[in-house]
């Protein structure tokens, strides 16, 4: 937690500044009253500049020997360099004669927070709150360690306090957008700020994160109509831009997408991540030409983006260049060693070339990484029976059951290899699951065994679960 110790920078404060270290090197006599030794502490302690900071507290106290606020900055000081015993102790000290000290009361919750001490740190600036000009920064406080004390629903509710205060604060809607994330509450965020829009339309920043909740759950045509509330209000909020381009990604309006990622270069720096996006619009599109500028227009500002790297890979296949893919997708894997998909494409190029020997290592990480990849299971599976591995294949297929129990190709592939080592009763109990849960899938059983197709048994299990249409 960052402590709200404002601190305005102007020329006035450059002005004391000066003059204190200009007094520090001639050993002139200046004086500086408590307001300008305050000014001048605050401002050491917000660079932190320790040395300078201890050297004025010195000074201040003994020009104004009767006053308490230099001990309460003297504590803050030990609070930057972790000294909490003895900042602690200072503000024990002076406890009986700071009551309704807000500075005083500060100092104890940020100590109290920093040493985990989320209870006395929440008393304390609920003491604060009693006098305080700036109640919304307080109540954002005592938000952030309820958060530390996983008491979601208290720190949510200091922080729609504090909202109400401040409704075109960004930071307060942002942080209440975190605690609805962090805690997977996507509809209630979206009933929050529906309500809060309802009596402030015009706050962008609701509307922005009203447009994430709705692509958390996947409703993208709502996510696109507050990104565009967004943008009638800010026409040069560049994330707005961003973000709605990637919801029209995600219901395949490519075009539109575009559009929307080159109108956020033209608003900030252009990212190498924007071009990357723009690269797999184009590809999607099947424009590999123009995907291929923007992949490397992409590397040009990053060459160590991963998602370019592979993108360029999947151009050379498309481009039946597969022997310079695989170093692409190579570099790629070099760089996001966890990227799935990445290592997905790569073992499928590999196997396609016959490479069993370095496309089985390749899926066989995916799947233990994510087991609920099943087209890495299958293919997994087929490399072991192309290595005439038939019995390392169906463990394989079983391994795959544990975690994806609905899914009828897994049952159909398994069946297969069974099939082929002779285990009809284990293949037709298979065959029988697989039909259950997807009777069309059954084809792709018959490319690998067109010979099932002579087989009364397997003519009677077809007709058995046969639906009308199907």
């Amino acid at each position: 937690m960052d402590e709200e110790f404002d601190w305005q920078q102007d020329d006035e404060t450059n002005e004391l500044v000066s003059r204190f270290e200009e007094f520090l090197e001639s050993g002139e006599g200046h004086f500086f009253d408590v307001e300008e030794f305050e000014a001048i502490i605050d401002y050491y302690l917000d660079i932190q500049q320790t040395s300078l900071t201890r050297s004025a507290i010195e000074w201040a106290q003994e020009q104004h020997p009767g006053s308490n606020s230099f001990k309460i900055r003297e504590a803050r000081l030990f609070t930057q360099q972790a000294k909490y015993k003895q900042a602690l102790k200072i503000l024990d000290d002076l406890d009986m004669l700071e009551k309704g000290n807000e500075e005083f009361y500060l100092a104890k919750g940020e100590i109290y927070s920093l040493t985990d001490k989320h209870e006395k740190s929440i008393a304390a600036y609920k003491k604060v709150l009693e006098t305080t000009e700036r109640p919304e920064e307080i109540l954002s406080n005592i938000a952030y360690e309820y958060e530390s004390l996983n008491d979601y629903p208290n720190a949510l509710r200091h922080l729609t306090k504090a909202l109400e205060l401040r409704p075109d604060s960004e930071d307060l809607i942002q942080e209440i957008a975190f605690f609805f994330e962090l805690t997977g509450r996507e509809e209630e965020a979206i009933e929050f700020f529906g309500n809060f829009l309802d009596r402030h339309p015009y706050s962008k920043f609701a509307w922005f994160n009203l447009g994430i909740f709705y692509s958390n759950l996947e409703l993208f045509e709502k996510a696109i109509q507050a990104y565009e509330f967004v943008v009638a209000i800010d026409d040069e909020f560049a994330s707005a831009y961003f973000n709605m381009a990637n919801a029209y990604t995600s219901i395949q309006q490519y075009r539109k997408a575009i559009s929307l990622y080159e109108e956020t270069l033209k608003l900030e720096k252009p990212e190498a991540i924007t071009y990357c996006y723009i690269g797999e619009s184009w590809e999607n599109l099947n424009d590999l030409e123009k995907a291929l500028v923007h992949y490397n227009r992409a590397l040009d500002l990053d060459d160590k983006l991963a998602d370019a790297w592979g993108g360029v890979a999947r151009i050379f296949v498309r481009q039946n260049m597969e022997k310079t893919a695989v170093k692409y997708y190579e570099k790629a894997i070099q760089l996001a060693p966890a990227q799935d998909d990445l290592k997905f494409e790569l073992a499928v190029v590999l196997l396609r070339n016959h490479n069993l020997e370095k496309a089985a290592p390749l899926f066989e990480e995916v799947v233990n990484h994510n087991s609920h990849y099943v087209e890495a299971w299958l293919n997994y599976s087929l490399v072991l029976a192309l290595e005439e591995k038939f019995d390392e294949a169906i463990n394989t297929l079983t391994e795959a059951l544990k975690d994806n129990a609905s899914e009828a190709r897994i049952f159909y592939r398994r069946a297969g290899y069974l099939y082929r080592q002779k285990r009809i009763e284990e293949a037709y109990f298979d065959i029988e699951q697989a039909v259950k849960l997807n009777f069309n899938k059954h084809e792709e059983l018959l490319e690998y065994l067109p010979e099932l197709l002579n087989e009364p048994r397997f003519i009677e299990i077809l007709d058995l679960y046969k639906k009308p249409n199907s």
